[in-house]
């Protein structure tokens, strides 16, 4: 089975990974995408799926699609008899990897906030604080990401303009957080179609498949720590975000424990794009396989779903992803369809993802894949960075070679390549490597990972092993929780939220995708060097906590540096330069 997953760095207990990229399976709602000819209206489009037995889950005309539950037995029979229709598909379904990075460990979070910086513009007070627990780091400060993307100079010019509307395509917001509750625009929105599945399929098939949040609010705590680090308030309170004036709206596509489908991420797509936001963010990774029709055929769904964003002006944001793979840029035929600035996967080693202990590698294969939303042509990928390489263990093997002090470089669960269009901070482990190769040090509190508001209710907060002090450190402050995340989840809304400022500051690229992006490139970051590699398919010795690594890609290689446009694209995001004049 197939799924979308959230772009933020998983984490589990010391348990054996399931095959992280399960053969392909049938969804387990029956939904087909049909396609419609050019011309065709929606009522058009709704009179053929119900003349066919079918019924409309969720509409997608404005690329000339419906997503439909079948009704009766002949339906593709029926339906393929139509003229207006020229394909239909079952849909797709896949999962991201899973990354077995964490472990459980240390106690509640009691008052973990010191001191402020000094000689700083501090919009909000924790911004500069000085530690978390007692822990600090090279920067000073615990936003460190917004001093590594020179964010304070461009506030002295824009703190972000509340005619700019940004669309968080994820798995929702909490709009009630004291730290967005005056940002979000409009109502929440879902585009989890649990209603229709329900009628057609009974509560009973969804609880089977694991489909139990159907609500608009964010159960996870990712939709809200994305639009808190783009347009977090300043208020006084806590931290805030990259352009804290600009306003934010929830468009929700992830279920809390399930994940995705493709016809719920495009049809949010298209809403955003409808309601005419300026910026999108889809901090959501996965990858389909063009040699497989019914794959082609979804891919080339989000193509056209990019498509119409741009045609409306509107730049759209995405994940690089965190398997740490190489993706190459390429034009090639998918579905029939010529296309150019394809994201796929390389085809080497260096196409196969980082593999979790007591894996096997090959369930880890991702070469030839084309990696969606953010290999789709138009959208801007964006890599991660961290704050430093700190020191591991001296008796840890993994730490040899890695530039202890080195800023700014390739998060080691990054993905990288050609097909990378800019970086920005994401946040990494204090070592910059992963969970299993780093010991009890190897955090992401204090400046590490990168900070911003949670749902207290989440999945986030609430499971014992992703909210624990090792992992993503879950904290509340009158009743308002955050946490320290770490992904390309987190470099996309850094990378939006600069951009944010400079349509703030600069209207006349507003609705112009192409000029933004351009102006972001060529005032982007360049003085910095990559040291991390790739990950290291011939070492197959245990882990630093002593976990079997038998078929290798368990560990980073530290003899081989990745390149500087393959990890930076066209460099670090630079707020005051692209701001300025």
């Amino acid at each position: 089975m197939k799924r979308f997953v959230l772009s933020f760095l998983c984490v589990s207990a010391f348990l054996v990974a399931a095959p992280a990229y399960a053969e392909s399976g049938a969804n387990p709602f029956g939904i087909t995408i049909v396609r419609f000819a050019g011309g065709t209206t929606p009522a058009q489009m709704n009179a053929a799926v119900a003349k066919a037995g079918g019924d409309v889950v969720t509409d997608l005309s404005q690329v000339g699609a419906m997503a439909v539950a079948p009704g009766s037995k002949d339906f593709a029979a029926r339906i393929g008899a139509n003229s207006r229709v020229t394909s239909f598909f079952p849909e797709s379904m896949f999962d991201g990897p899973v990354a077995n990075d964490g472990r459980g460990g240390g106690g509640p979070i009691g008052s973990p906030l010191a001191g402020r910086g000094k000689g700083r513009s501090v919009p909000d007070p924790w911004h500069d604080a000085l530690s978390f627990l007692g822990v600090t780091n090279p920067e000073g400060i615990l936003q460190w990401e917004d001093a590594r993307m020179n964010v304070p100079t461009a506030w002295t010019k824009t703190l972000g303009d509340k005619s700019v509307r940004v669309a968080v395509v994820d798995s929702g917001i909490d709009d009630s957080h004291k730290e967005l509750k005056d940002n979000v625009a409009g109502k929440n929105q879902t585009f989890v179609p649990c209603k229709a599945l329900k009628k057609q399929l009974g509560e009973k098939a969804l609880k089977q498949a694991g489909l139990t949040d159907c609500g608009k609010d964010d159960q996870e705590g990712h939709g809200t720590w994305v639009a808190s680090r783009i347009a977090g308030e300043l208020n006084g309170f806590a931290s805030n975000g990259v352009a804290p004036r600009v306003q934010v709206s929830s468009y929700k596509v992830i279920a809390a424990g399930f994940g995705g489908l493709p016809d719920w991420i495009v049809a949010g797509l298209l809403a955003a794009c409808s309601d005419r936001v300026d910026l999108v963010n889809i901090s959501i990774t996965g990858y389909l396989d063009p040699s497989d029709p019914t794959d082609a055929q979804t891919y080339l769904l989000f193509n056209d779903a990019v498509q119409y964003c741009h045609a409306r002006g509107v730049t759209i944001f995405s994940a690089a992803g965190n398997e740490h793979v190489r993706i190459d840029r390429i034009s090639m035929n998918v579905g029939g369809r010529p296309l150019a600035g394809v994201g796929r996967v390389s085809g080497g080693p260096d196409g196969i993802a980082t593999t979790s202990p007591g894996a096997n590698s090959a369930d880890f294969d991702l070469r030839g894949m084309l990696e969606t939303p953010a290999g789709v042509p138009g959208v801007v990928m964006v890599s991660a960075t961290n704050n430093a390489n700190d020191a591991a263990p001296a008796d840890d093997p993994f730490g040899f070679g890695m530039h202890v002090g080195a800023r700014d470089q390739l998060a080691y669960y990054s993905s990288y390549g050609p097909r990378v269009d800019l970086a920005a901070p994401g946040g990494a482990r204090r070592f910059n490597l992963p969970g299993w190769d780093g010991g009890d040090g190897n955090i992401t509190y204090g400046g590490w990972g990168s900070l911003g508001a949670l749902t207290a209710h989440g999945e986030i907060c609430t499971d014992p092993v992703e909210s624990s002090l090792f992992n993503f450190a879950c904290f509340k402050v009158d009743g308002a929780a955050f946490g320290w995340l770490q992904g390309t989840s987190m470099s996309s809304p850094n990378a939006l939220g600069v951009a944010a400022l400079v349509i703030s500051a600069k209207p006349q690229l507003r609705g112009d995708p192409g000029a933004l992006v351009a102006r972001l490139q060529a005032t982007a970051r360049r003085n910095m060097t990559n040291y991390t590699g790739p990950v290291d398919p011939g070492n197959d010795s245990p882990t630093y906590d002593g976990r079997l690594c038998a078929t290798g890609y368990c560990h980073l290689d530290t003899s081989r540096r990745i390149g500087f446009s393959d990890a930076y694209g066209a460099g670090l995001l630079d707020a005051g330069a692209a701001v300025g004049s």
